[in-house]
């Protein structure tokens, strides 16, 4: 199934947002409530939309 975030898979982007996320979850300071490739994803898209915008 297709999705928005697809384009941002496999990116550094992804990876790093990913593993960090995943940190978080690890040490009890984030409670995952929606699957990780959407939360990822999200924060992919804003990250990138962000700096689309500020010409970066």
């Amino acid at each position: 199934m297709k999705t928005p975030y697809d384009p941002y898979k496999n990116t550094e982007l992804w990876n790093v947002i990913s593993e960090a996320i995943d940190e978080l979850v690890e040490n009890d300071d984030l409670e995952e409530r929606t699957t990780h490739d959407h939360i990822v994803g999200y924060l992919c898209q804003k990250v990138s939309s962000s700096l689309t915008e500020k010409g970066n």
